[in-house]
Parts: structure tokens; C-alpha cells; sequence
């Protein structure tokens, strides 16, 4: 028996499918959702949102937002979020460029909470966009100091 998602932002409904399995980034690390999940409502965080479905993977790129758990549905209303397959990548390196200068460079006019935030998001979307570029390669994923050039 699956479990019926549906993934939600602010301009359009994104996804909405039947899954195995839910891979959500919380504030207090990932989760796993799988069918008849007890009840939850928890918060998102920046980061890959990924869908499993016999053996093909959906991974999203998630802004942040709320997901809850109820009778075998999973509602994910997102700050942000977008297929991977549909971000384009140079978009999202210029954005974490942008947030990058702004958090070294320790302006005042600068809101550095919202840089940081501005940079877990471009983060979330160029690894997940770059997963899905590699699904048939090897090589590792970049850890989050070096995409960010913070390293």
C-alpha cells in the first residue's frame, strides 16, 4: 500500500503521487516516511526531498516549509520547491555566489540570517540538480563547505 503525496509551494502544486517512501530534511535531520507513518507534522529545512517509487527516485529541491503525516498521506507545504530536473544550475551557482559575498562580507546593511537562508536554499537546489546529473556516475557528492566556497 503506498503512501499519497503531495507537494505544494506557493506558485503552483508541484508533485502529487502515490510512493513507497518519503525522504523529507527536517530541522532535526532527515526522515524517513514510509506507508501507515504515525502521525507527525514536523518542519522543513533547505534541502533534497526525495521520492521512491519501486525502483525510481523523485528528487526535489525543497525551500523549507511544513510536512504532515496523516492517514497515509504526506502534505508537504514548501517555502520553495522544484524538480530537479528543472533547475537550472548556472541560476542557482550565481545565487549562491550572491549569498556567499553577502555573508563575508560583514556589511551592515546586510541581513546575514537571510544570506545564510538565501545559501541553504541555492545549496539544497544545485545538489539536487547535481544528483540527478550523476545518477549513473560514482563520484561523491561535494559536501556543503565546498559548494558553498566557505572551505
Amino acid at each position: 500500500m503506498p503512501t499519497h503525496v503531495e507537494v505544494v509551494a506557493a506558485e503552483r502544486r508541484v508533485l502529487e503521487d502515490d510512493v513507497d517512501e518519503v525522504v523529507a530534511p527536517t530541522s532535526k535531520g532527515q526522515i524517513g516516511i514510509l506507508p501507515r507513518h504515525a502521525a507527525m507534522l514536523t518542519i522543513l529545512v533547505p534541502g533534497e526531498l526525495r521520492l521512491k517509487k519501486g525502483g525510481e527516485e523523485t528528487i526535489l529541491a525543497v525551500g523549507g516549509g511544513f510536512l504532515e503525516v496523516n492517514n497515509n498521506r504526506v502534505v508537504i507545504l514548501a517555502d520553495s520547491a522544484e524538480r530537479a530536473e528543472e533547475i537550472d544550475l548556472a541560476r542557482a551557482e550565481e545565487a549562491r555566489r550572491r549569498a556567499v559575498t553577502r555573508i563575508t562580507s560583514h556589511s551592515n546593511d546586510v541581513d546575514e540570517g537571510r544570506a545564510r537562508i538565501s545559501l541553504a536554499r541555492s545549496l539544497a537546489r544545485i545538489r539536487a540538480a547535481e544528483r540527478v546529473r550523476q545518477r549513473g556516475g560514482r563520484r561523491a557528492m561535494p559536501t556543503e563547505a565546498s559548494l558553498a566556497g566557505l572551505s
